[in-house]
This record gives C-alpha cells, structure tokens and sequence, in this order.
C-alpha cells in the first residue's frame, strides 16, 4: 500500500511501499533492489527491500548475514542506480536489519527520475490503494 507522507523534522515528503500498521518483521510489500560495493569491479553485496524513499534517502530491509557496509551502490534496475550512506541501522530479528540511507552524490536528477518511475509503478499497482496522510505532532511516528 503504497502513500506518501510528510514527516516533522523532514526535508523531503517519503513514498511508503509498505504498510505502517504492520510490523517490519512481517513485511511482505516493497521494491527489491541489489546492493553493490563501490570501486571498479563492484561486487554484489545482496539483495534488499525498499520500504520508504524520498529525494533525500530511503529505508531498507537487509539481510544481517550481508554486512552491509556504510557506503555503497543502489541498483534498482539495469541502468539505475544511486549511491547510499547508512546513517541508521537498527535490528528487526536475527535475520533482518533496517537500514537508514543517505543519498550521496550532487546530481539528483537520477533520484528525481527513480522516483518518477516508483510513482507511477505504485499508481499502475496499487491506484486504489493510495492515500495522501497528514500528519501533525501529536501522532506516533514510530
């Protein structure tokens, strides 16, 4: 059930792929990616769930046996990708972990476009689905 949302303390409204009431353990909804260390050979890191994504970042879903490390390569697809920064990590299980991701780079006219292509993908799937949520201080964000 993808939706968008402003957040307090946020620079950039987020696109949710997923769906707030339930816990991420039990997450089923969300955009797969391939994670890729940086350097010139690139080598594949794993596979990973988007579940949120703004211009300024996204939250994922990783494997723990991965190790992800604080830089790396965002593949969404054959010709897209964005490089991230962790800048919050948080344990779901002894299987999974929530990572906090920066986008790094000056050019956001990629980011721009894979969120154009996100968009649309989650109004061709998800139409009836969507929902603008407003959000003020008193609701629990967590």
């Amino acid at each position: 059930m993808p939706y968008l949302r402003q957040q307090p303390g946020r620079s950039y409204y987020r696109w949710y792929f997923y769906d707030p009431e339930q816990s991420l353990q039990t997450q089923t909804k969300g955009i797969a990616v391939k994670l890729k260390r940086l350097g010139w050979f690139g080598g594949e890191i794993g596979s990973a769930v988007v579940k949120d994504m703004s211009m300024g970042g996204a939250g994922l879903l990783a494997p723990l046996k991965d190790q992800v490390p604080d830089q790396f390569w965002v593949l969404y697809d054959k010709t897209t990708k964005v490089k991230a920064r962790v800048c919050y990590r948080k344990t779901i299980n002894d299987k999974l972990e929530f990572l906090g991701l920066e986008w790094q780079g000056k050019d956001s006219s990629v980011r721009l476009k894979l969120l154009r292509k996100l968009r649309r993908r989650a109004f061709v799937l998800k139409q009836d689905n969507f929902r603008l949520v407003e959000v003020n201080q008193q609701q629990n964000l967590g």
